[in-house]
């Protein structure tokens, strides 16, 4: 079976009747947001809350006063979220991206932005279509594993991202503001679904 155009905006006003409005991504500003992003890799969002929360009240998030932390000060305060060497080097190197290139980026194609963000050490596909989604206001699916778990109830097919990624991106059928959405409805249809 092919998934079409047809069926994933289908499945996105079923879910968005379902579920209704999501408004993601929960943060106050784009530095948070870039933390959180790294952070809930590997981990459920309970534990980046506390890793945020110790964040927020160190640093009010202000950009320059995390990257100026001492890389043992850093992972101490991210630590709840697992994985805090890797995690503290990847939000310095997003942080200084967005710190240094942002501006410039927003102008940039998709695919060479996709590209570029998968450059960065410590991004993946899921931590880079994300920062598409969210930071850079694209149209593009992020194919996680609760994605994936929706697929894979409604359609009966194991993907993995990337086949998911390409099938969806094919032509894709959403707008930004829908992808944002798309993407938070997604996550939660898949917590209700079993893992497989």
């Amino acid at each position: 079976m092919e998934i079409t155009r047809n069926d994933f905006k289908q499945l996105y006003q079923t879910l968005r009747a379902e579920f209704g409005p999501q408004g993601w991504w929960p943060a106050d500003n784009d530095v948070e947001m870039l933390c959180g992003m790294i952070l809930v890799q590997n981990t459920n969002w309970q534990n980046v809350d506390q890793s945020l929360a110790n964040l927020r009240q160190a640093t009010n998030f202000d950009l320059a006063t995390i990257l100026g932390l001492p890389e043992a000060e850093l992972q101490a305060l991210i630590r709840p979220s697992g994985f805090y060497r890797n995690k503290a080097r990847a939000i310095r190197n997003v942080l200084t991206m967005y710190r240094d290139e942002y501006p410039a980026l927003r102008t940039w194609a998709t695919p060479a932005l996709r590209k570029h963000l998968l450059a960065i050490k410590g991004v993946g596909f899921e931590t880079a279509d994300v920062m598409l989604v969210y930071l850079f206001d694209r149209a593009v699916m992020v194919a996680d594993n609760y994605a994936r778990r929706v697929v894979a109830a409604r359609w009966g097919l194991t993907m993995t991202y990337q086949s998911l990624w390409a099938a969806a991106m094919a032509d894709f059928p959403l707008t930004a503001a829908e992808a944002k959405e798309f993407h938070a409805l997604l996550d939660e249809a898949g917590k209700r679904l079993p893992q497989r």
